[in-house]
């Protein structure tokens, strides 16, 4: 009798520790979706008068430890900060759930993207065609 408490005892420890991690993914997920919708209102359209109007952040924690993707935006005032401090956020939960897992064999590091005023728009691209 005694075994079969201890056994309800750790079943249900185990149930309730693998429900907070789901509980914490799908927190995860929410707040990466809260994250960058909050940075794209933050940004709006990154209009710009030339190139050096237009600014980078990395965003976020690939497998190989690279940034998931690259923010653009305008030297407007306040930008800056908004966009860095919700991109750190969003960097360090990826990070989170990139934890533990092993690194692809395949990684290589990830050259910061070239940034253009494109018809009044600051974007990430090659402007040597």
């Amino acid at each position: 009798m005694v075994s079969l408490f201890r056994f309800i005892a750790v079943f249900s420890t185990v149930l309730a520790g693998a429900w907070q991690q789901s509980a914490l993914a799908e927190d995860d997920a929410a707040a990466l979706v809260r994250l960058h919708k909050e940075i794209a209102a933050a940004v709006g359209e990154p209009a710009c008068g030339n190139v050096a109007f237009c600014r980078v952040a990395p965003s976020g924690h690939d497998a190989c430890g690279n940034p998931s993707r690259w923010v653009v935006f305008n030297n407007a005032p306040g930008v800056r900060e908004i966009v860095e401090t919700k991109a750190s956020e969003i960097t360090f939960i990826e990070e989170e759930m990139h934890r533990g897992r092993p690194r692809p064999a395949d990684c290589r590091p990830a050259a910061k993207p070239r940034l253009a005023c494109v018809n009044g728009r600051c974007v990430l691209g090659d402007t040597s065609y």
